[in-house]
């Protein structure tokens, strides 16, 4: 098989000379050009098995070297040459710290292109060989990962920015994390984390029962932040060919080889974001403290017990845009939806989150009290530590609570019976909502469930 090249050449008179070389070549194939360093980039995701990319000195818009880079962050297991008009030792330098594989002459002969470009190729395929290999198999131990659903009551409640800043955290304290956007139709992720990516989970749709590794390293974008990343289709339509079965086995095979899988599931139910939750072990519900979100809490997990997907005291529920002035207090809000509360609130600090948001970069949210509202959630949930034997095996109406046993970054969050408490922590909370409030917001007595001793909070956007 020969080898598959992808090139970026600034004019058309180097892409004929180029083209021309490689058509004297029986070891390598030039599958496409693109004039510009965003095409090139674009191309990059858009071709299959591709082993080596030649990027001219002169590409632009953009910096050449800045295209590399981020070449080599989308894609890593590509070999990436520049291909230069000056063999200076400063341009050797910028390319390697771009992360190129090499330099090449402009002018070289076809030998020397040959040699080149298969060495850098067998250097790819040799990566991705050592890639795949390495994550067809759960480790000896039998341990599998765990997926984790953040679905919305309804929109605009912070569903998003808890699953991206959960599985950032979680990253960040060494986890193997991947992040799924099953916002199918409306899944904004790209904007928060300031991506570009051609591929997303429709590419796996029609790749059968077997989901090889190959497939999903050709699918995921491999954020250098930390977690890998699965987008939902760029156009919404598309969103439908994700049906309950493909979503079983798509997030099997991720589960299969990511410590943790994070499931942005959006605020609309469909078969996918269904399955998502049934297989979850844990699903949680983002809430606002105010009545329609809690009534679309209310609906959303009623529903998800009717269909017996999940029954609702297997579900947490994530208090967002929490403060000590709002009218509904988390206590009262537990009463009212029967089900377990998580007690870390997110503090209601719209501010705080937008240098994040507008940049596409959740490391710049520097805001203390968020930083550490999302260090006890990941805590709470057990997100920080290794799934331990047996993990990973969640069915529905068997749920695995969190068990927020690590030892998260400050300050800490101590275990509690297995699963999160229900105990304000937090010192947001005045004094507890009296009986009369908690019946005060349609005139009848909460339902089901039996409320513990407490309550939490939570944030929105």
């Amino acid at each position: 098989m020969s080898f598959r090249v992808l090139a970026g050449m600034p004019n058309s008179e180097a892409e004929m000379v180029l083209a021309a070389r490689f058509e004297e070549l029986d070891t390598a194939d030039l599958v496409a050009t693109r004039p510009t360093t965003s095409a090139l980039i674009d191309a990059a995701g858009e071709f299959p098995d591709l082993d080596v990319v030649l990027v001219h000195q002169d590409l632009g818009p953009a910096p050449v070297f800045d295209a590399i880079r981020d070449l080599s962050h989308r894609h890593p297991q590509l070999a990436i040459l520049l291909v230069s008009t000056t063999m200076d030792p400063d341009t050797f330098t910028g390319a390697m710290e771009a992360g190129a594989r090499g330099v090449l002459s402009e002018d070289s002969g076809i030998a020397e292109l040959e040699a080149r470009v298969s060495k850098a190729a067998e250097w790819s395929r040799t990566l991705r060989r050592h890639l795949e290999s390495a994550s067809l198999d759960l480790p000896a131990s039998g341990v599998r990962g765990r997926i984790v659903t953040v679905s919305g009551a309804k929109g605009g409640v912070g569903t998003t920015t808890c699953a991206v800043h959960l599985a950032m955290t979680a990253a960040a304290a060494g986890r193997v994390v991947c992040l799924v956007d099953l916002d199918l139709q409306t899944g904004d992720l790209p904007a928060f984390l300031n991506l570009r990516h051609r591929r997303s989970i429709s590419d796996l749709v029609d790749a059968g029962d077997d989901i090889s590794p190959g497939m999903l390293s050709e699918t995921l974008y491999v954020d250098p932040r930390g977690p890998h990343v699965l987008l939902a289709p760029e156009h919404g339509e598309r969103g439908e060919d994700v049906d309950a079965r493909a979503a079983r086995r798509i997030l099997s095979a991720l589960r299969s080889r990511y410590e943790l899988v994070v499931v942005d599931c959006g605020s609309t139910m469909n078969e996918a974001t269904a399955m998502a939750v049934e297989l979850a072990d844990t699903a949680t519900v983002t809430v606002t403290p105010d009545v329609p979100a809690m009534r679309g809490a209310q609906r959303l997990m009623a529903m998800w017990e009717r269909l017996q997907i999940r029954p609702q005291d297997s579900v947490f529920s994530l208090i967002t845009r929490h403060s000590r002035k709002n009218e509904v207090q988390p206590d009262f809000l537990r009463q009212l939806l029967g089900t377990r509360v998580l007690r870390t609130p997110v503090p209601a600090n719209y501010r705080a989150l937008e240098p994040g948001e507008n940049n596409g970069d959740p490391a710049k949210v520097t805001d203390e009290a968020l930083r550490k509202a999302f260090a006890r959630l990941a805590a709470e949930l057990d997100l920080l530590n290794p799934p331990e034997h047996g993990a990973g095996g969640a069915q529905a109406g068997a749920p695995v609570p969190p068990g927020g046993m690590g030892t998260p970054p400050p300050p800490p969050v101590a275990p509690h019976d297995g699963s999160p408490s229900t105990r304000d922590v937090s010192g947001f909370l005045n004094a507890t909502m009296t009986e009369s409030a908690s019946a005060s917001v349609d005139g009848r007595r909460p339902g089901s469930g039996t409320p513990g001793p407490g309550g939490p909070g939570g944030f929105g956007v």
